[in-house]
């Protein structure tokens, strides 16, 4: 079992590369899982500048959920959900480091690999011929373009902040002890899995805070290194300022854009802020985290605290 993952370098370079060609429009260069993602589809209300890219894969029936049926019962939905080899040979096998037919596997697993390839190779023939030149489009005719990723370390923000001199980058943080409340009500799909697998922790919301902790404190290392030799092209907010006091921190995501502030989205920034600050989401934890959770966690996430200023409130 393992708890704290150490992503290989395959991966962090992998996300660089993603993000440069989805920042530059080189739609032709995006992987078919990315052009045909559910996702499209389940943030299409967050993102109405791509509902015409949206319409064609609706008219065309493009989804990635098909592709996968087979593959998440042999590699896991999520890191943990099978051990850690499975993951790593998954990876290779479906990033096309090895050939599934040679190696070693089953003929029916190797065969799920093959059918994986193959609905993606029917879906790319079709997205080409009817969808990417209305995504290629649509990114080419924005000056401004923004991408939030949730998965990416700022390990991968260099060769972009290298190879790109206009990109800026926001490092979003949040008290560890609301993104672990947060994940559990979400579900298993938005947590750690194999925090929650472990026996020495029982409770969950100390695992998910413990991991949450050694990820971004890992992170927050990497941006100060960063900072140091890209000055003035990262922020960093943290969402419970952000939620205190919203126009403020909006104009300083504005003001490293050097770009003015439309004030129709300050106006729909501020409402959303005041709804996360009605709903009390930055210190709802406080009623459901217990004293001894409470003490735990200040201990594991102590570096994490001290670097974002928070002081370890024990309720």
């Amino acid at each position: 079992m393992y708890l704290n993952r150490t992503i290989p370098q395959v991966e962090v370079d992998a996300v660089s590369e993603f993000l440069f060609h989805l920042l530059t429009g080189d739609v032709d260069k995006l992987s078919t899982q990315t052009l045909v993602h559910k996702f499209w589809n389940f943030f299409g209300h967050d993102h109405k500048q791509s509902a015409k890219y949206l319409s064609c894969l609706r008219d065309w029936r493009l989804s990635s959920e098909k592709c996968y049926h087979d593959i998440g019962a042999y590699c896991g939905q999520r890191f943990g959900s099978k051990p850690l080899e499975r993951h790593q040979q998954c990876r290779q096998l479906l990033t096309n480091e090895t050939d599934a037919t040679t190696a070693g596997l089953a003929p029916a697993i190797a065969r799920i690999f093959h059918n994986y390839r193959s609905c993606f190779r029917t879906y790319r023939h079709r997205v080409d011929a009817n969808c990417t030149n209305v995504l290629r489009k649509l990114i080419a005719s924005r000056r401004v373009r923004a991408a939030k990723v949730v998965r990416a370390t700022m390990d991968s923000m260099r060769p972009l902040l290298l190879s790109l001199p206009t990109l800026r980058v926001i490092h979003l943080v949040r008290d560890p002890r609301a993104v672990a409340l947060s994940r559990i009500r979400f579900g298993p799909s938005g947590r750690g899995l194999y925090s929650l697998q472990t026996r020495k922790l029982k409770s969950a919301v100390v695992a998910e805070a413990s991991l949450y902790c050694r990820h971004v404190t890992a992170d927050i290392r990497s941006r100060l290194a960063l900072e140091r030799e890209f000055p003035g092209r990262i922020l960093t907010v943290r969402y419970e300022d952000l939620v205190a006091n919203p126009e403020q921190h909006f104009r300083d995501v504005y003001r490293l854009l050097d770009e003015p502030i439309p004030k129709a989205t300050l106006d729909e920034m501020q409402k959303k802020a005041h709804h996360g600050k009605k709903m009390h989401l930055s210190t709802k934890w406080q009623q459901n985290v217990t004293y001894e959770e409470a003490v735990i966690i200040a201990r594991q996430c102590a570096e994490l605290f001290r670097l974002l200023n928070i002081t370890a409130v024990l309720i």
